[in-house]
């Protein structure tokens, strides 16, 4: 169920502002708490900071249902998505852009269950094309892209082995993990981690447009998910991660 609510540029301006400033903090407090047992010096202060962020994410979950600041009013999103339906539908828009390397693309298990996705549906669309746009410059022809996405929550050995994150951060427990594996010549760790931090950048006279990775980081990293590279035997896999409520 989609509710359109009407608003005057000020009401919408306000809300606008409040929601980007409630943004910023919290990106700012959640580095923060990233390193809170890393420095003696805060050590004090570590269950003040932690209520904060606590109250951070209790007003991030009310603002979630606002998806759309961007027009003359406010589109409240209840929307219920399958997965399985929305994973199918970003494939079917992504195979014409893999036809002339002759690269198909593989879909894992189907999830049985529907999911209250806390972020946009057309946002996360558009990270996972920006995903598939910059594979599209790395992967070999003739090769396959194998696409698998699974529930996974905070408490999951696979999540906290994955993002090597804190579990402090509990923004929500639950999240779907999707991960893309992909042939491509190694790419050096280094290069991996600053691919998040330029749109563009070169390693030994190879240019990496880098664009597509940037803005898709962009876009789920504003929304508390992630996304992050790892490698199984001879293949890169691309890791995105965003939060759900069950």
């Amino acid at each position: 169920m989609r509710i359109t609510l009407y608003t005057n540029k000020k009401i919408k301006l306000l809300i606008s502002n409040i929601i980007y400033d409630i943004q910023n903090y919290n990106f700012t407090i959640s580095k923060y708490v990233e390193n809170i047992d890393k420095t003696d010096e805060i050590n004090e202060d570590k269950e003040s900071i932690i209520r904060q962020s606590f109250l951070i994410d209790t007003t991030m979950k009310a603002l979630n249902d606002f998806n759309d600041i961007t027009l003359g009013n406010l589109s409240l999103n209840k929307n219920i998505e399958n997965i399985n339906i929305l994973m199918n539908n970003i494939i079917d828009n992504c195979y014409s852009l893999f036809i002339s390397k002759r690269v198909k693309i593989k879909l894992g298990e189907e999830i049985s269950c529907n999911y209250n996705i806390l972020i946009d549906k057309n946002k996360i669309v558009n990270c996972i094309f920006y995903v598939f746009m910059f594979i599209y410059n790395l992967i070999k022809s003739n090769s396959f892209i194998d696409l698998v996405y699974s529930f996974v929550n905070y408490e999951d050995e696979r999540f906290l082995f994955f993002s090597e994150k804190s579990s402090l951060l509990n923004f929500s427990k639950d999240n779907i993990l999707i991960s893309i594996s992909f042939d491509s010549n190694n790419i050096p760790e280094d290069i991996k981690r600053k691919l998040f931090k330029t749109p563009l950048i070169s390693y030994n006279g190879r240019h990496f447009n880098n664009i597509f990775l940037y803005t898709a980081y962009y876009i789920i990293n504003r929304h508390s998910g992630n996304i992050w590279f790892d490698n199984i035997g001879s293949k890169t896999r691309i890791n995105i991660i965003f939060p759900i409520r069950k």
